[in-house]
């Protein structure tokens, strides 16, 4: 129980404040808290009358005399709601310390509901990662869905609401340490998710899960709008308050299979764009050929970089010539807006994709080839 864990703590702690002995008992009158150590695990008479009554009691000298382990004080029972769960004792005269019996009490008190609500707040959060994790690896085919729907009501949430899947990773932070930083960040994200029926999970490494349930009853698109809107705004808001973030918006859903790819979908995105340079904000939409990518055997990969790269590989200019033609294919054929993008002049622009035609072999401006190229640079990141 979590008064045993806590008992010694409380005893220590309000031992030092009056400078008296002080002793804390379970329901039993056994002793699991005291100043004094050697004490540990004996009987506590008095408590036992103290608790059964739910009243406060003095022992005199002449009292403790007749009792085993008893020294003279007061002692006082100690409540967690309407239930008696153990005693407090205060050693010495009676006359004494009874003055500081209801500030001990008190103290044991707000101790001990303060570690429940710690201890009942840690339960819901393993609780929620449990869930999150239980989507994560849902399949239609081999999971129960009425079980993960169970598991939601219990928590509060109707899966069937949520739209969409939101990851947000903290990376970097100013003052403070990264765990207050972390908190500063969840107090943000409940404040622009303010949803009740949106779910978030604090998970590891700095990060927490969304699961975004819309206001409104709305198409996949306009959901995926507000989505992106929010996220935008939070992202923002953090950078604002000195934390830098990134944040990857999974798949739009409308069922508990949807919900699970959009969830890996997220996740995959903010992987795949840490591994490309992206930050913000990213869509997993605007990560399908990369997601297809990393689906391939890392040995074929390895293969297929080394083929199709060889004669750029190890070359000063190649983070350069890489670059020009990423942003080709962000404009294909359209030479004056990827010169524009690039800064330079269309003749450059020209002299750099037959540099790479002559050196790869490869025809930037034949599309089977500028593909193959694409996905070579692509793989080689994200190795």
């Amino acid at each position: 129980m979590v008064f045993k864990e806590m008992a010694q703590n409380i005893a220590k702690s309000t031992s030092d404040v009056i400078g008296c002995g002080v002793l804390v008992t379970d329901e039993n009158g056994i002793i699991i808290g005291c100043n004094d150590e050697k004490r540990l695990g004996e009987f506590h008479g008095p408590s036992v009358k103290v608790m059964k009554e739910n009243s406060p009691m003095t022992t005199s000298s002449e009292d403790a005399e007749g009792l085993k382990n008893v020294l003279p004080g007061y002692t006082l029972p100690i409540q967690f709601y309407d239930r008696v769960v153990g005693s407090v004792s205060i050693a010495g005269s009676p006359d004494e310390v009874a003055r500081y019996g209801l500030l001990v009490q008190k103290q044991a008190e707000i101790m001990f509901r303060e570690q429940a609500f710690m201890e009942s707040k840690l339960l819901r959060e393993r609780a929620l990662r449990d869930l999150v994790e239980n989507i994560a690896v849902f399949d239609v085919r081999n999971v129960n869905e009425e079980f993960i729907r169970i598991q939601g009501r219990e928590l509060g949430y109707d899966l069937s609401r949520c739209r969409t899947a939101i990851v947000v990773q903290m990376k970097k932070w100013g003052e403070g340490t990264a765990e207050s930083s972390f908190q500063k960040m969840l107090r943000e994200v409940y404040a622009s998710f303010s949803n009740p029926r949106d779910l978030i999970c604090p998970q590891e490494n700095y990060s927490v899960t969304i699961f975004f349930s819309p206001s409104f009853d709305t198409a996949h698109e306009h959901a995926d709008e507000a989505a992106e809107m929010l996220t935008d705004g939070l992202i923002g808001t953090l950078k604002d308050k000195g934390i830098e973030a990134d944040a990857a918006i999974g798949f739009p859903s409308s069922d508990l299979a949807g919900l699970a790819r959009s969830l890996r979908t997220a996740r995959d995105a903010l992987r795949l764009g840490s591994q490309l340079g992206s930050e913000g904000v990213m869509s997993a939409k605007n990560f399908t050929s990369e997601m297809l990518l990393d689906l391939l055997p890392f040995p074929k990969r390895g293969e297929f970089v080394t083929r199709t790269l060889s004669g750029l590989i190890g070359r000063k200019d190649y983070d350069e010539i890489k670059k020009t033609f990423l942003v080709w294919c962000e404009a294909p054929f359209a030479v004056g807006a990827a010169a524009e993008r690039l800064a330079m002049h269309r003749n450059s622009l020209q002299y750099r994709l037959k540099k790479i035609r002559a050196i790869t072999g490869k025809d930037p401006w034949n599309f089977k080839d500028a593909f193959e190229l694409w996905a070579a640079f692509i793989l080689r990141d994200l190795r």
